[in-house]
């Protein structure tokens, strides 16, 4: 209900089941707003609060305070109508069931430093990992050329647009460059680079409300969901992400996460 007894067609998605956003099939309803509330009071969260909800969610928390704004916390998106709200939770319940599917063909790491990833890449290739079952993703700031604006918007025009006088990256390491809102450049190499595009385009109004761009782009890689949001922050602080597909290799996942790890990797189940 809204003020004066106005009916609203909302739907809450509790803060535990964010990482399904990134599963939504692209043609969900599309609501006409979105707001951060508290489940038990129904009340807005302050942007501090949301702030530190983003920032703590789905890592190791201590403080019971945030231990109970993650339990409290939820996403609330208004439909223009009940059957758009209906067919958006039916939707929405089909992506929850997506990111439970195991998705244990794929191992994942971040690295402090690109040198320390690229030798890493050396390591797998000696093992026989073949160049096309590794992607690679880091911000891109530091080896553009020219000097990087900001680019508005998810739209394939926009994230291309970025890609025109990148320097280092773009001519000697053949990647794809990406403008993502709110961290700018994002360089994508290997299997990754050629759905990196469409995938970003293809965010929606409510997974730009988590912030979640390049998380959507990992999972379009089948990287889980929750593994793919604590990622998406490493990337953002400057670590170099590495993934490798499994399917149709003759390595173990396993040989592969110790591959990873021994060079420095830190996967995102590491504390």
């Amino acid at each position: 209900m809204g003020e004066a007894g106005e009916i609203t067609h909302g739907y809450v998605v509790k803060a535990e089941e964010l990482p399904a956003l990134y599963y939504l099939d692209d043609a969900h309803p599309r609501p006409t707003s979105l707001e951060w509330i508290n489940r038990g009071t129904d009340q807005a969260l302050r942007r501090t609060t949301v702030e530190m909800l983003l920032r703590t969610l789905f890592g190791p928390v201590k403080t019971p305070s945030v231990k109970k704004l993650h339990r409290s916390a939820g996403l609330r998106a208004t439909f223009r109508s009940e059957r758009e709200r209906s067919r958006f939770a039916q939707t929405f319940q089909q992506a929850v069931d997506e990111m439970n599917r195991s998705r244990e063909h794929v191992a994942t790491a971040v690295f402090e430093k690109q040198e320390t990833a690229r030798k890493a890449v050396g390591r797998l290739t000696i093992e026989g990992v073949p160049e096309e079952a590794i992607s690679m993703v880091w911000r891109a700031s530091e080896y553009l050329a020219e000097k990087y604006e900001p680019i508005e918007g998810h739209g394939a025009g926009d994230i291309a647009g970025a890609v025109a006088g990148a320097g280092l990256a773009g001519a000697v390491l053949g990647v794809a460059i990406l403008a993502i809102p709110g961290i700018g450049p994002v360089a994508v190499a290997g299997a990754m680079a050629a759905q990196a595009i469409p995938s970003v385009a293809a965010v929606s109004s409510v997974i730009g409300a988590t912030g979640g761009a390049i998380a959507k782009m990992l999972t379009d890689a089948d990287v889980d969901g929750v593994s793919a949001t604590l990622y998406e922050r490493e990337i953002a602080r400057g670590r170099i992400f590495l993934s490798v597909n499994t399917e149709g290799l003759e390595i173990p996942l396993e040989r592969i996460e110790k591959i990873l790890s021994a060079g420095g990797g830190k996967s995102s189940s590491d504390d």
